[in-house]
């Protein structure tokens, strides 16, 4: 049973741990050639171009300019080849310190204004370790998907720390409906990281330990945790309904359109 207490949500850690990655068989690791250019290469000290290290995904995330990218090619695509060992295997030990390093980053952020450079960074840390933890053609990491759901933890814990029972309706009476941005980011990026498997188990379960808001006491959509968790499965990453593997298993008051609508209309 999950429990029903946000603040360092047990329950629901307890079933994160328990998932497995990918929720698919494993299957033989795919790699890059390493000998051309490719995606998230920098440049060497003669001239050429080379695999990312674990300084270089940090340092092209944080903008350095010892850390030379492409033309075109994007800050935090050092992190996601490194994370996702796309040019060959990484000690297990190091992935995980990129993935925590990265979660740091964000949890060290208040929350970021719209178009400020913390805001895109936040933004591509997000994407990053989401595209790591689903791993595509190459290899997950599990590493990343904890490293998102620590994340949402953290920011769930601050939410309610100075009381309350629901992280988004305390995010948006504080700071409006733009309050719980980085929340809803956080959660979604959980879920996408893997819909079919742990991630929509992870956000199914979070909605299944909040509460509905009440029909006489509704405050827009996203107005509660209960709200932002059914939208992420009813989305289900941009699936038409019939074809997202996850929406069935929401109960009836979220499945339901009218229903659904009824609670958690928009403002």
């Amino acid at each position: 049973m999950i429990s029903k207490t946000w603040t360092g949500m047990p329950g629901v850690v307890a079933l994160a741990a328990l998932l497995t990655p990918g929720g698919t068989m494993a299957q033989e690791p795919e790699y890059r050639p390493s000998g051309q250019l490719g995606p998230g290469m920098v440049l060497d000290e003669d001239g050429g171009w080379r695999p990312p290290s674990l300084a270089d995904a940090l340092g092209a995330l944080r903008g350095d300019p010892d850390v030379v990218l492409p033309v075109g090619v994007k800050r935090f695509d050092p992190a996601r080849v490194v994370l996702r060992q796309e040019y060959g295997p990484r000690p297990a030990a190091e992935l995980d310190e990129l993935a925590n390093a990265l979660a740091d980053r964000i949890l060290a952020y208040e929350n970021p204004e719209d178009m400020t450079d913390e805001y895109h960074i936040q933004s591509d840390i997000f994407r990053t370790l989401a595209a790591a933890a689903s791993g595509g053609r190459f290899t997950p990491h599990p590493g990343s998907f904890d490293a998102l759901v620590r994340i949402y933890e953290t920011l769930v814990g601050r939410a309610l720390s100075g009381g309350g029972t629901d992280p988004v309706e305390e995010l948006e009476r504080r700071s409006g409906p733009s309050g719980d941005a980085r929340l809803w980011s956080a959660l979604s990026r959980i879920f996408q990281a893997d819909e079919a498997g742990r991630g929509a188990d992870y956000v199914l379960a979070v909605l299944a330990a909040s509460e509905p808001p009440k029909l006489e006491d509704w405050r827009g959509l996203p107005s509660s945790l209960w709200c932002a968790a059914a939208k992420i499965v009813r989305d289900g990453g941009g699936l038409p309904p019939e074809e997202n593997p996850r929406r069935a298993e929401l109960p009836d008051s979220a499945l339901d359109d009218e229903m659904f609508y009824q609670l958690c209309r928009r403002h």
